[in-house]
């Protein structure tokens, strides 16, 4: 067993979020705690895991070809690694989606599909991944958002835990702010304290000192480290927000003829007026390069303590999110900005600086971690490892992605549910078992995704194959 020392707390400013003790659990010995995976001595040889999570985070990144956004830490980061271009979520808002990739089980056999439900205290035959990793030899630290520490019950498998929950900054620390709508409580502020006196200065910090920490132990650690933006309220140091001059920003255009052909109970989060909308893009964006900033930071602790040629880094956000596209603002939608996630995977001895174009789910974080770390990838995992593809990214692959979106009304009450399943070609989604709507889109000819082929007899036979994936997948899961 090992103290461990943290560094002095910073003052916390509100958007800072409330930082939450750090809840330190005692350690078994290696020994004890390699299990049948194997001795101390081989789990010391194992290497480390950084998992870095954001919230809310789209493709408008620099590496992803972004022309505007500035993410010069992330875009280091996918040219030490494999960026995936195609990497989805199961769930396009934050607690199913998170109870998915964490317990390695889609959000139905999780039995959590929106975000008023509570997590089980273990998933269906198996264990949450930081679980999976602590019983096999390793140090296990969570800093920040990762789990949706509201709905999750204690977490006894932390040796390390330091959460966070809140969001909302206080009067006095914003320089300037404005709404994206007179109604709802989105809106962008400029921060006039110092970095390291926000929520995520101090997350990025509090897992610097910790990668310090670890680097002088024999032990593997598992460290997640979760950045809250760019969450709304899209608050930032104004500084980033002079990265993009307000002339400088356009919202996605969409044709009106696509706009008014939406399905119904494909619609969530209409859009407001341009000007508010064009002013809270520029927030969003700014939130982007803040949180890069605080990557950054991880990167140079990892540089400096020479752990990359030991250390498997993954950058993940956990659902994606519109910003006008389709005419509407936020998550929760089964349309391609929501579902879609940026991915990278940095691991020793892989590829690096490539891009991979074929279909990953963040579901297939747990076994690829797994197997990366040379450990038996639990059976009852449902996504897959991505190790071949870390290897080769170009190599046949054939899989789908698979999303379920499930609406709640104000009491709770679930009202509607859509599913999704992506191919490298195609994004066939249906509401509530087709019953109120089927939509397919051709991402060879359409990649914004504004003519729907549902109805066109001639994608007839692709429909149907599509929705016999997405059966198969759903009666799988169990």
């Amino acid at each position: 067993m090992r103290s461990v020392a943290h560094p002095k707390p910073c003052r916390l400013s509100a958007i800072a979020v409330i930082i939450g003790f750090a809840l330190l659990i005692p350690l078994q010995t290696a020994v004890v705690a390699a299990g049948k995976e194997g001795s101390a001595e081989t789990t010391t040889k194992r290497p480390n895991v950084l998992l870095i999570v954001t919230d809310d985070m789209n493709n408008a990144l620099g590496c992803y070809g972004h022309p505007l956004v500035k993410s010069p830490n992330i875009d280091r980061l996918a040219a030490r690694g494999v960026r995936f271009d195609r990497a989805y979520c199961q769930a396009p808002v934050c607690n199913p989606t998170r109870a998915s990739f964490f317990s390695g089980l889609l959000p139905e056999t999780v039995d959590v599909l929106d975000n008023k439900m509570a997590w089980p205290k273990q998933p269906p035959g198996g264990q949450y991944m930081p679980h999976f990793f602590q019983e096999r030899g390793y140090y296990t630290g969570t800093i920040g958002k990762i789990l949706d520490h509201k709905r999750v019950p204690n977490q006894p498998y932390w040796n390390l835990e330091i959460r966070e929950w809140g969001k909302f900054p206080d009067e006095e620390q914003m320089a300037e702010r404005g709404r994206l709508s007179e109604r709802g409580s989105s809106f962008w502020a400029k921060i006039k304290v110092p970095e390291v006196e926000t929520g995520d200065g101090f997350v990025a910090r509090r897992a610097v000192a910790a990668l310090e920490r670890e680097a002088k132990q024999q032990q593997p650690f598992f460290l997640a480290v979760g950045f809250r933006r760019p969450h709304s309220p899209y608050a930032a140091p104004s500084r980033y927000f002079d990265l993009y001059p307000p002339e400088s920003i356009r919202l996605p255009h969409s044709p009106p003829e696509h706009l008014a052909s939406i399905l119904p109970a494909a619609k969530n989060g209409l859009a407001p007026h341009e000007e508010g909308a064009l002013a809270t893009l520029r927030g969003y964006y700014a939130c982007i390069s803040f949180v890069d900033a605080q990557v950054g930071l991880l990167l140079d602790a990892l540089d400096q303590l020479k752990l990359w040629e030991n250390t498997i880094v993954v950058f993940v956000s956990d659902h994606g999110y519109h910003t006008g596209h389709h005419g509407m603002w936020h998550k929760g939608t089964l349309f391609e900005q929501s579902a879609r996630v940026p991915m990278i995977i940095a691991a020793p001895k892989k590829e690096s600086g490539v891009a991979c174009g074929r279909v990953a789910e963040i579901l297939d974080l747990y076994p690829t971690l797994a197997d990366l770390c040379g450990l038996e990838v639990p059976k009852s995992l449902e996504g897959i490892s991505l190790a071949p593809l870390l290897a080769n990214p170009q190599q046949p692959w054939q899989r789908a992605a698979f999303t379920v979106e499930a609406r709640i009304d104000a009491e709770g009450k679930r009202t509607l549910v859509g599913h999704s399943v992506r191919t490298e070609r195609y994004r066939y989604s249906e509401w509530d078992s087709g019953n109120q709507g089927h939509e397919l889109y051709d991402h060879d000819n359409d990649p914004d995704e504004f003519v729907n082929l549902a109805q066109q007899p001639a994608y007839a036979e692709t429909i149907a194959r599509l929705q016999g994936l997405l059966q198969a997948r759903r009666v799988n899961a169990r």
